[in-house]
């Protein structure tokens, strides 16, 4: 049918959470990405896509069956896909003669295409062909290193420089744990000369931490793959509408980041705060509803020990009324 997965009326429960968690987020969580292949692809290509698979683990799906999808050609096809495997992301690879080691990178918006590149690779080493390498743990996020001036000179490298953030980047941290960055991912942009478009080589590092004599360990760097070059064959950046409608940020979010007052945190991290309110009637408040505690009972109460105490003191051998 032509209504898409958002819009469809829930049937059950489970139905309604499932479709409940694909609304819009205040914050948004880690990006989902879906890697496919096409009809005709080198082994090269699928190799390269399992080891970005690997690395975006567990927030990722690869699609072992061939794919007849051409994202430049028909862009419905993958909205579909991505909504249904709720990505937000996808890779697509294909090998052809016209267009050989083809890897078509790209992100949605509200279920739409939002931008995407189409990456000429060269200089390909996956990560098998590396003796002693290992992917690192899952859900272990790398550090990213981003080098060179293209990167805020070239537009379409900014771009892609953006796209591999949303990829494989995380929540800004205040403090980092070192013991837990265990690999790194290094993207060197390299200028356009003249009609060539620029080239940006990416590299992925295991992290070996070894005592130095002082405080800040040494780094060594092992190379463990993937290993390629990329340079931009087509392109379809995303509109300044789109753009400034994917950016905008709700009201809330902007209130939430401003300085609250009354609020502070104890020893143990808690945080505290300070209500001010108006002197309250506890005699207003709604108790448990039970007998003994009705509001009436008070009076009875009080009229009982007024009672009592009007009556004469009891004297042994004496008539209290005489």
């Amino acid at each position: 049918s032509d209504m898409s997965i958002a819009q469809r009326k829930p049937k059950n429960a489970r139905a309604k959470r499932a479709l409940a968690l694909r609304e819009p987020k205040m914050v948004e969580g880690e990006r989902s990405a879906l890697w496919m292949r096409g009809t005709s692809t080198s082994e090269v290509i699928t190799a390269i896509l399992k080891d970005l698979h690997d690395l975006k683990k567990p927030d990722s799906t690869n699609f072992s069956r061939r794919n007849e999808k051409r994202p430049f050609e028909d862009e419905t096809s993958v909205e579909f896909l991505c909504q249904k495997n709720e990505c937000s992301m996808f890779g697509f690879g294909s090998h052809s003669k016209k267009r050989p080691n083809n890897l078509v990178l790209g992100r949605l918006f509200n279920y739409k295409i939002y931008d995407m590149y189409e990456l000429a690779l060269t200089d390909i080493k996956t990560a098998m062909q590396f003796k002693g390498s290992k992917m690192p743990s899952i859900g272990n996020r790398p550090a990213i290193i981003f080098q060179g001036d293209a990167f805020d000179n070239d537009p379409k490298l900014a771009a892609i420089k953006n796209l591999f953030l949303d990829m494989f980047g995380h929540e800004a941290m205040q403090k980092v744990n070192l013991a837990g960055v265990e690999h790194a991912i290094v993207l060197t942009a390299q200028p356009a000369q003249g009609e060539k478009e620029g080239k940006i080589a990416f590299r992925h590092y295991q992290l070996t931490f070894k005592k130095s004599g002082g405080r800040v360990p040494k780094v060594e760097l092992d190379e463990v793959g993937p290993h390629f070059d990329m340079e931009v064959r087509r392109s379809r950046p995303a509109s300044a509408d789109l753009q400034k409608e994917a950016c905008k940020v709700p009201r809330q979010v902007q209130k939430s980041g401003k300085m609250k007052k009354n609020f502070e945190k104890n020893a143990m991290g808690d945080t505290l705060g300070r209500v001010h309110m108006e002197k309250q009637d506890l005699n207003e408040f709604q108790t448990r509803k039970m007998r003994g505690l009705k509001r009436g009972r008070d009076k009875v109460v009080e009229a009982a020990a007024a009672e009592e105490s009007s009556r004469p003191a009891k004297i042994p051998g004496k008539n209290p009324y005489d």
